[in-house]
């Protein structure tokens, strides 16, 4: 079976000009990025203060549980932020992340680019990752930021205390 002259010339057009499919992938937090969102992490041991660029965070609380006559405390609750980070760990971040900087405190800055609405704020006191993930990849277009789970004392968005640690259950009856 002959193949015609033309199909060949057509194919070898769409290969020379470099007619593909491209992935549509939407850049995170980028220059088009209507919010802008910040972690400031502060030791109070040293009164040091380092400021860090999120792409993400949420929180999660557990209220705590008393027995049915409210009488006894079960379990006095936690409460968990995540955050994911937009930028390589430093060397303060990473001595948190390992236990060495106790009673940290943070303040994340959510503020609407380009918009009249007040910035939001969540506060956090004594502040401990329970677990951290980061991810390194020898593909040069592909990087994996710090990926960080707090568990905090006290959790206050905008001014509004959301959760505060209570006193630990009696575990003698």
């Amino acid at each position: 079976m002959k193949t015609k002259w033309y199909r060949a010339a057509l194919m070898l057009l769409l290969l020379l000009s470099g007619f593909g499919v491209f992935a549509q992938v939407e850049e995170r937090g980028g220059e088009d990025s209507t919010i802008k969102i910040e972690f400031r992490l502060t030791d109070h041991a040293s009164n040091k203060s380092q400021t860090y660029k999120l792409y993400g965070i949420n929180y999660s609380v557990n209220n705590p549980y008393y027995m049915q006559d409210e009488s006894k405390l079960i379990n006095n609750g936690s409460c968990g932020i995540s955050i994911d980070m937009a930028q390589e760990a430093d060397e303060f971040l990473l001595k948190w992340v390992a236990g060495a900087i106790k009673n940290a405190s943070g303040e994340i800055t959510i503020v609407h680019i380009g918009s009249v609405k007040k910035p939001r704020k969540i506060v956090f006191t004594d502040g401990k990752t329970g677990s951290s993930s980061e991810s390194f990849y020898t593909a040069t277009t592909t990087n994996s930021f710090p990926q960080i789970s707090i568990y905090v004392k006290s959790l206050t968005v905008d001014g509004i205390t959301i959760f505060t640690m209570a006193k630990p259950a009696d575990k003698s009856e």
